[in-house]
């Protein structure tokens, strides 16, 4: 699976995001160990058309207390670029152009991203549009 080597590197020593736990609307998170890391999936909606999209996705994030942990950190091998997927309104917001060490910097505003509408609405130009719902429940 390819990563970007300052992620690898940190998951491979079982690294957490250190940050003020009070200041990020889901709390603490756990991330994965590299060895624990496999390819998924994540579902948006588009916005003026009936369906889905499937983008392959790298779920970050083993456990959360608050919410779903799944994707809530998230790396696009495609894209190469890191994400935070919303679950509940299948949205999925990228932060183009930054690095793991950038996150791991100054972690919230990428755990929060969801809530306090950073990064970018990611626009799924070179997936196709699939028929249904992602889920077994009316769209």
């Amino acid at each position: 699976m390819e990563l970007e080597n300052d992620l690898r590197e940190f998951l491979s020593k079982g690294n957490q995001l250190e940050y003020d736990i009070s200041c990020a609307e889901p709390g603490q998170i756990g991330l994965y160990h590299l060895d624990e890391l496999k390819p998924g999936v994540v579902w948006i909606y588009p916005e003026s058309d009936d369906g889905y999209y499937e983008i392959p996705a790298v779920d970050l994030t083993s456990k959360n207390d608050h919410y779903a942990p799944e994707y809530l950190l998230l790396w696009l091998p495609n894209e190469k670029m890191y994400g935070a997927w919303d679950c509940d309104h299948l949205v999925l917001t990228v932060f183009p152009e930054t690095t793991w060490k950038e996150i791991v910097k100054n972690p919230l505003p990428y755990i929060n991203a969801q809530w306090e509408d950073g990064g970018e609405v990611y626009e799924p130009t070179h997936y196709p549009l699939k028929p249904g719902c992602p889920y077994d429940k009316e769209c």
